[in-house]
């Protein structure tokens, strides 16, 4: 890819982070496996690198804004630095094709959701839990045991896990949304860095397409979380439903179809 075609998918991903707290793994992975001719271990690896410095403008914007919680999530971020430490010396062993559908399948359901939510006050629109298991999972070890999840998916598939921690955090725990997107932000960058740690030791990345890519990304994360946090509510639940069905959608697209007929990777 051109430095300016990579400049453009960086500022891309930094809008997404910014309005979403989503990881721009979720856009960085499936187009530079399918237009690039990088090992796929180099790509988790430069794509969480990316989330780091994306994020730090992001975070930055949201704290300012009073919209991160650092001391109600100190134990899900234990567990998400402890999970990425670990996930990152694994590779995939399940179907990639599979992991893309449930996960695609996955987005789409909360997408209509957050869509939905949008155009009305009620929040019954939210992922319920069975009382003990909601419960369970505001307790200390509740919240370590969350936060390994979210670590290990960063670690073994690249993926800062910033769509994790706000499906949690908003959901589960009931954060108010502008404050479930600053706080996933944050502790997106967390784990991207622990889990970096892991693919830089073996070799799996590549620092100047990070730079490239992230510095864009911080850029447009940067404009795009200050604008966030000015926005409706209720009209950025919209943006964040359509965006998360369009990404779904893609993902399937270039990760599912193309090589099923022979066109991707």
């Amino acid at each position: 890819m051109l430095i300016f075609e990579l400049i453009l998918l960086g500022l891309f991903v930094g809008w997404m982070a910014g309005i979403t707290g989503a990881s721009g793994v979720l856009v960085l992975v499936p187009i530079l496996s399918t237009f690039s001719s990088l090992p796929l271990p180099v790509i988790l690896g430069t794509s969480l690198f990316v989330d780091i410095i994306a994020s730090i403008p992001v975070s930055r914007a949201y704290f300012k804004a009073k919209n991160l919680d650092i001391k109600g999530t100190a134990w899900l971020i234990t567990g998400a630095l402890l999970g990425a430490q670990i996930g990152s010396y694994f590779m995939v062993a399940v179907s990639k094709v599979f992991i893309m559908v449930v996960l695609a399948l996955g987005m789409i359901y909360f997408g209509i959701k957050m869509w939905q939510s949008g155009f009305s006050k009620d929040k019954s629109f939210r992922i319920t839990l069975a009382g003990g298991l909601s419960n369970f999972l505001r307790t200390q070890v509740g919240m370590i045991l969350s936060g390994l999840v979210i670590g290990l998916s960063t670690g073994i598939f690249g993926a800062g896990g910033g769509l994790t921690i706000f499906v949690i955090l908003y959901s589960f725990l009931n954060f108010p949304l502008k404050k479930a997107i600053g706080t996933s932000s944050f502790i997106m960058m967390l784990t991207a860095f622990s889990g970096v740690m892991g693919y830089w030791e073996n070799g799996n990345l590549n620092i100047i397409l990070g730079l490239i890519v992230g510095i864009s990304a911080a850029i447009g994360g940067a404009f795009s979380s200050v604008l966030a946090n000015k926005m409706n509510e209720e009209k950025l639940a919209r943006k964040i439903g359509v965006f998360f069905i369009f990404l779904a959608i893609v993902m399937i697209v270039l990760k599912v179809i193309f090589p099923l007929i022979g066109l991707g990777v």
